[in-house]
């Protein structure tokens, strides 16, 4: 099981939020996940300079802030997916609006 490596603050709603959403690729991950269910596959494809370690590690801190939920299949070949959750939903409102400021800059 993954373990976060620097620890929330929970007295600055706004650090947590960028805490929670702050790294090299959770943005890009997290914009993926708003489209559509993927696989490990799939992620690293779209970010082909992203190690599979480092994935996998903002993966783990990305369900650990319940932003993210991984489903495995119970089949052969085995079979995961991410997914966005509810929480995670409430984010493309934020991105739109940090695309929007980006724009700008």
């Amino acid at each position: 099981m993954y373990e976060r490596k620097t620890p929330l603050k929970n007295d600055c709603a706004i650090e947590k939020a960028l805490n929670s959403i702050s790294g090299i690729w959770k943005p890009a991950i997290l914009s993926g996940l708003l489209k559509q269910n993927l696989r490990l596959k799939d992620i690293q494809k779209g970010l082909p300079e992203a190690s599979k370690r480092a994935l996998t590690q903002q993966l783990g801190e990305l369900i650990i802030d319940v932003l993210v939920q991984k489903i495995d299949f119970n089949q052969f070949p085995k079979k995961t997916e991410y997914s966005i959750t509810i929480l995670g939903i409430q984010l493309s409102s934020v991105f739109y609006a940090l695309s929007r400021f980006g724009d700008k800059l």
